[in-house]
């Protein structure tokens, strides 16, 4: 793994994380991310993996130009140790838990942009990474659903004890790195997800509860999730589409923003996969993909529910003691314990 310590002060550093059954909607976002890149400025892309094999490799790299550089980077090892505990469900994958390791693995850069690979970049990305995020942990954008569904709220509010208005998404994130190493924010994932198995939205919550009230929110056009909700917004004044949740262009004909990805998507040579893939998907399919709205709010009416969910496990002294025996997690107690 690259971790070389060249200058980087000028450089906009970005990562994906992705397996290689999502390699060509990966090829798709770093597409349109370096046609929308400014030529008077240095970007690194990073993709992070443990599968993607080397013809695959090579074909996302010819997308680099002179000023844009792509490097896969293999986190097979990482992983691997902490596969067992990694809560895996519906459409995640081990990949999603992987901008958990950017700051630990990358020291040469204080602050890092990742962005999921289910997307299309609608604008220079090296605007949004300029932000300034003073000592916040993230920049992010308020999560979509968690407004938009009342169930999703009660889970926020009631099991991680994040406000379902503040509760952001993670498929956009302005990494403060040097933060994340200071208070060791990989730690607190390791000791999280043996404390409790978060089955909602998984390595997003635990984020978010790691994050609280470390979080400079940014304008939702940085995060434009593809949901109902936001429907008929011009995408012109969009920077990036995240096809978020459930359905995606190339499962749903009517997913909304659809027509920006395929545009981007004719003009690779994964171009024939993926309308392969897309003519594949059964009505079944469609139907089981429609369900997945319902499977989260039933799921977290259960959580809900729970005498043991997170946040009454927190509010007990007792079932908080192996938190306040960990130093690393100290603040991150007192945090959760503030009200939302």
């Amino acid at each position: 793994m690259a971790t070389n310590s060249k200058n980087t002060k000028n450089v906009v550093p970005v990562f994906f994380g992705a397996d290689q059954r999502f390699s060509p909607y990966l090829m798709t976002s770093i597409a349109s991310l370096v046609e929308k890149t400014n030529g008077r400025k240095r970007y690194a892309i990073h993709i992070l993996h443990t599968d993607i094999n080397a013809d695959t490799q090579k074909m996302i790299c010819g997308l680099a130009k002179e000023n844009v550089s792509i490097e896969f980077n293999d986190v097979s090892e990482t992983i691997e140790q902490i596969s067992a505990s990694l809560p895996i469900r519906d459409y995640y994958s081990a990949s999603t838990y992987f901008r958990f390791v950017i700051a630990s693995h990358f020291p040469q850069y204080d602050k890092a942009l990742y962005i999921d690979a289910d997307t299309i970049i609608n604008e220079d990305v090296s605007k949004l990474y300029a932000t300034n995020i003073g000592n916040n942990y993230v920049g992010a954008v308020p999560e979509a659903v968690m407004a938009a569904l009342p169930d999703c709220g009660r889970y926020s509010e009631k099991v991680l004890g994040i406000s379902r208005f503040r509760y952001f998404n993670a498929g956009m994130l302005i990494i403060n790195s040097k933060a994340w190493r200071e208070h060791d924010v990989l730690g607190q994932f390791l000791f999280l997800i043996s404390y409790y198995n978060f089955v909602v939205a998984q390595d997003q919550d635990y984020l978010n509860v790691i994050c609280k009230n470390k979080v400079h929110y940014l304008p939702r056009r940085w995060n434009m999730e593809t949901i109902k909700t936001y429907r008929g917004i011009d995408a012109n004044h969009i920077g990036i589409i995240h096809y978020a949740f459930s359905a995606k262009p190339w499962q749903d004909i009517n997913c909304f923003y659809g027509q920006y990805f395929w545009k981007t998507a004719s003009k690779l040579p994964v171009y024939a996969e993926i309308k392969q893939a897309f003519a594949a998907v059964t009505n079944e399919k469609l139907e089981s993909i429609a369900k997945v709205v319902e499977g989260v709010c039933e799921t977290c009416r259960h959580e809900v529910a729970r005498n043991d969910n997170f946040i009454r496990r927190v509010d007990s002294n007792r079932a908080a003691k192996p938190l306040m025996n960990q130093p690393a997690l100290a603040e991150l107690v007192v945090r959760l314990r503030a009200h939302a």
